[in-house]
Formats: C-alpha cells, sequence, structure tokens
C-alpha cells in the first residue's frame, strides 16, 4: 500500500508534466523525498521484528488436548471377565469373556478400542472410536457392533475418578438408555458396570465387566 508521501509527490509530478522543467524539477524533487522517507523508516525498524511474510500468518498445527491424555490408561491388550445381571434384559443373566486392544487414533485426537468375546447372546466383535468434541466439551463415542446396525454414539464426562457415558438408542423400535462407568485401579484393573432401560423405566445394571491389562 503507498504511504501519503508517494501519493503527494505522483500527484505533482502529473502537475509538472504540463508545467515546464521547473515543476519537472521539483516533481523530481518530492519523489527523492518519498524514497528517502522509506528508507528511513525501513532503517528504524528493529531488526527482532524482521519476520518472513509468511512465518506470522501460517497456523499453528493442532495438537490434542489434555483430555486425550486421561483417556491413556485405557490403552494396551486387555482381557475382561464380564457377569450379566439376571434382568428383562438378560432374564437367566450369564456370563461372558473376552479381550480387546486400546490404541492411540491418528495424530492422538482420538482412541480406537477393537474387541471381541462371548456373552449370553454369543459371539461379540466390536469396535470403538472415542474423541474430545470441544464444541459440546465432552467425550464422543462410537461404536460399532455385529449385533446391530449402525452405530451407537455416547457422550462421556469424568465424575471424580469415574469416566461415565451416556446414549439414547432405538433398538428394533423400542427407544432404550444406555449407561457405563469406568474406574481404573491401581494396579492395571478396570470396572466397567454398564445400565440399561427402557422407555421410563428406571436404569438397571445389566453387565459388570472387570479387565486386566496384560501389556501396553
Amino acid at each position: 500500500m503507498k504511504d501519503a508521501s508517494e501519493f503527494s509527490a505522483e500527484y505533482h509530478l502529473a502537475q509538472c508534466r504540463s508545467g515546464g522543467e521547473m515543476n519537472r524539477q521539483v516533481a523530481y524533487l518530492f519523489r527523492g523525498v518519498a524514497i528517502a522517507s522509506a528508507c528511513v523508516l525501513l532503517a528504524a525498524t528493529p531488526p527482532a521484528q524482521e519476520k518472513k511474510p509468511d512465518a506470522a500468518e501460517k497456523p499453528s498445527k493442532p495438537t490434542p488436548g489434555p483430555e486425550m491424555d486421561q483417556l491413556k490408561f485405557l490403552r494396551g491388550y486387555w482381557h475382561y471377565s464380564s457377569v450379566y445381571e439376571k434382568s428383562e434384559f438378560y432374564p437367566n443373566g450369564g456370563k461372558g469373556n473376552g479381550t480387546y486392544i486400546t490404541s492411540e487414533g491418528p495424530g492422538g485426537f482420538s482412541q480406537i478400542a477393537e474387541f471381541q468375546g462371548s456373552s449370553p447372546d454369543g459371539r461379540e466383535v466390536g469396535h470403538e472410536v472415542v474423541t474430545w468434541d470441544r464444541k459440546e466439551h465432552a467425550y464422543k463415542s462410537y461404536i460399532f457392533g455385529n449385533s446391530f446396525p449402525g452405530c451407537v454414539i455416547r457422550t462421556g464426562h469424568w465424575d471424580g475418578n469415574t469416566l461415565i457415558f451416556d446414549a439414547d438408542f432405538d433398538f428394533n423400535g423400542e427407544k432404550l438408555h444406555l449407561e457405563s462407568l469406568t474406574t481404573a485401579t491401581s494396579d492395571d484393573t478396570i470396572t466397567i458396570v454398564d445400565k440399561a432401560s427402557s422407555g421410563d423405566a428406571p436404569l438397571q445394571t445389566t453387565v459388570t465387566l472387570k479387565a486386566t491389562r496384560e501389556r501396553i
């Protein structure tokens, strides 16, 4: 962008084109003053402020927030055993077991879990992605499994040392509310308590899972 001195010089230069040799010399003088002024301004600029034009404009690379660091306790290779309570969802109760592996997602912005095992309903296989949603200020969990279509979307938060996820899910025309509470201990084990309800009924504990980390 031109400064005021350069605009003034150009104005007088235009005038001198019709005003003779003297005006032409005056125009040159104005141009010389403008150039000299620019040189003084550049010389007065502190060296510390000299930066490459695009250096200050280049956006910084995003990094995962501390919320993802809080989920690192879930990473590793785990073996679990589960007990299914007698409820409207599992009238006869039952037991199950299996394994799951949790690892860091791309760039550290997510965690990915792959699990497989057995339950009273038979073999279960699943895939989960957990991330932090900055707009909602909450965790988001996306679970895909072999026993239901689409995915279950859960919203999570911390309550003390317990990680809680909630979800509303429509299964075969029935509205279900799911709640999962995960608590870690100092001996590389975690306990997960899953609860569920249908319609306006109160939550019932459906399964308690205990997992032991075999390796990171």
